[in-house]
This record gives structure tokens, C-alpha cells and sequence, in this order.
């Protein structure tokens, strides 16, 4: 199954951003982390290859990071 861009709802989520909680397209990545630099700073992870190390907490940097999707 395809996770679909939390933005714009139409293309294919390639990434999620561990500090939004978002799955999204490479565009909505690029315009949502440009606005600022807080936001270019965020942890993302690419959907499409799996990682043997899980993304850390953005708050404590110790806990592994957990999402979930609602589907």
C-alpha cells in the first residue's frame, strides 16, 4: 500500500518527518522545510529504504522514534 503526502494529499509520500509526524512528497519536504531554518533542521527519514537504526526522539534524543499511520 502507498502512503499519500500528508500536504498536498495527491502525490506519494517519500519521506516522514519525525518532528511533524507527516509521510511526504519530495516537493511538500522541500516547501515545508525551507520556510525556516527551525523546520530545515528536522529529522527525515526516507520511506522508500529501511534503515537498521531507528530515528531518535526529537525532544529526549534517546527514545527511538514511533509513528503510526491511521488508515
Amino acid at each position: 500500500m502507498k502512503i499519500q503526502c500528508n500536504v498536498c494529499e495527491a502525490a506519494e509520500a517519500n519521506v516522514l518527518c519525525c518532528a511533524d509526524e507527516a509521510a511526504l512528497c519530495w516537493t511538500c519536504d522541500e516547501k515545508v522545510h525551507a520556510a525556516n531554518k527551525l523546520a530545515s533542521k528536522h529529522q527525515r527519514v526516507p520511506l522508500s529504504t529501511s534503515s537498521p537504526q531507528m530515528p531518535k526522539c526529537d525532544i529526549c534524543q534517546l527514545s527511538d522514534f514511533t509513528f503510526t499511520f491511521d488508515v
